[in-house]
């Protein structure tokens, strides 16, 4: 996923959605990101927040409108483009799916084995991930082990450990403490401070503190 075009952002909806049985699950969403942009989606249930990021992963494909990643429509793509193209993407979904049989290190190799990485390479991109989280100490801790918000912050050196050019994150503060959830709007803010665009689909209307963060809000919902 290369964006070449100085003035084509990096992802962009166009009045996307999806339709099932005639009915559809959100109103037409329309959005675009630059590179290295921090937006914070917000809106009721049922806006299409989470939907939003789930047709930019191409986890859901839209039945009408466009998303766009660098300029490509992804509409159409086959799951091998899109395989491709996730490589450059980080995803924290809702819940953060830590496997309890793997080490929090394993558990960080996973998207760089995926990609096809040696276990040596990704290894150390799991490794140099974790320090940048600061928690490389817990490298060898299991997630029963570890607290809601280290878990999250696990979540993040997952989704990093490719170093992606974007990151999705659904509700990532959801089950954390102000202080925790705070923490972890911060982490991310400083992931986009490395020229990564950052996607935060979140009821909470809480920001970073380390970069401007542009809000969305999404309207409309049917459900």
């Amino acid at each position: 996923m290369v964006s070449n075009g100085v003035n084509i952002p990096l992802v962009e909806l166009i009045n996307a959605g999806i339709e099932i049985n005639g009915e559809r699950l959100s109103a037409g969403i329309t959005f675009n990101v630059t590179r290295g942009e921090f937006v914070c989606l917000h809106g009721p249930t049922g806006s299409g927040k989470s939907l939003a990021l789930s047709m930019i992963a191409g986890i859901l494909r839209p039945t009408f409108g466009e998303v766009r990643v660098a300029g490509d429509c992804l509409n159409n793509f086959t799951e091998r483009e899109m395989a491709i193209v996730r490589r450059s993407m980080g995803i924290m979904m809702q819940e953060c799916l830590l496997l309890d049989n793997r080490t929090i290190l394993e558990n960080v190799m996973l998207p760089s084995l995926a990609a096809e990485e040696s276990y040596g390479k990704a290894r150390v991109a799991a490794m140099n991930a974790l320090d940048k989280c600061g928690i490389a100490d817990l490298a060898q801790a299991h997630p029963h082990d570890l607290s809601a918000g280290q878990k999250q912050i696990a979540s993040v050196a997952r989704a990093i450990v490719n170093d992606p050019l974007l990151v999705l994150a659904d509700e990532p503060c959801a089950h954390l403490d102000a202080d925790n959830a705070q923490h972890l709007m911060d982490l991310l803010g400083e992931v986009s401070l490395s020229n990564v665009s950052v996607i935060v689909a979140s009821h909470l209307q809480l920001n970073p503190s380390n970069i401007v963060c542009r809000p969305i809000m999404l309207q409309g919902g049917f459900r």
